[in-house]
């Protein structure tokens, strides 16, 4: 359930029901939201194979710090080089549309590239690790969760606040807020505010974190 249900229900049933959701851990909220699915929890297997540092971005970052948001993409920043991809391609495999070609032309420009299992359809959006400082940073705080085998490295609860402000600054989405609104709730009293004023100041968000905080 995501945000904006929470505003259908009844006063007692919303506290008792964010009550429950702070009370499960991350790495379980995590993990029921992958364990049914056979792509992900295979190119993370892969991933830690190869010792391809990698964190999970976006709708199941903010799902495993704030409100489940069902979502059938993963984001995944990974620290790919060139002389991972042929490895990669060859273990992702036919169970896999990756184009080796591609990723190495997306290690180049430091941008994006796709796999996408063929069974089932979801895809898997890698973004190429930048070099600047705040992707450095932000790739040195990620949190690495082990769900009943399941193991999955995550960028913090702050620094998914961090990315949906930016992402919603550059493309305007409800659903950007709603995930930030979603981990302040569940998060309350468990994130580091010192952390996320001085970023959002220097990555120009501070108005939207200040707004959406109050």
């Amino acid at each position: 359930m995501g945000y904006e249900e929470l505003a259908r229900m009844t006063p007692e049933a919303r506290e008792k029901y964010i009550e429950i959701i702070r009370s499960i851990p991350p790495e379980k909220r995590l993990g029921t939201a992958i364990e049914h699915d056979v792509a992900i929890p295979r190119v993370l297997s892969i991933l830690r194979e190869f010792d391809i540092g990698y964190m999970i971005v976006g709708s199941y970052a903010a799902s495993a710090y704030g409100f489940t948001r069902r979502t059938h993409d993963l984001d995944v920043v990974a620290a790919l080089a060139p002389e991972y991809v042929p490895r990669l391609t060859n273990a992702l495999g036919e169970e896999f549309y990756f184009h080796q070609q591609s990723a190495l032309e997306a290690i180049k420009r430091r941008d994006m590239v796709n796999a996408i299992h063929l069974n089932s359809g979801v895809k898997i959006d890698f973004w190429i690790l930048h070099d600047d400082e705040y992707s450095q940073v932000q790739f040195s705080r990620r949190q690495c969760l082990d769900f009943e085998g399941i193991q999955a490295c995550v960028a913090s609860p702050e620094d998914t606040i961090l990315s949906k402000l930016l992402r919603y600054r550059i493309t305007p989405s409800d659903r950007q807020l709603d995930d930030v609104r979603g981990i302040l709730v569940v998060r309350e009293g468990r994130l580091d505010w010192d952390y996320l004023h001085n970023w959002a100041d220097k990555l120009g968000v501070v108005d939207l974190l200040r707004d959406i905080a109050v």
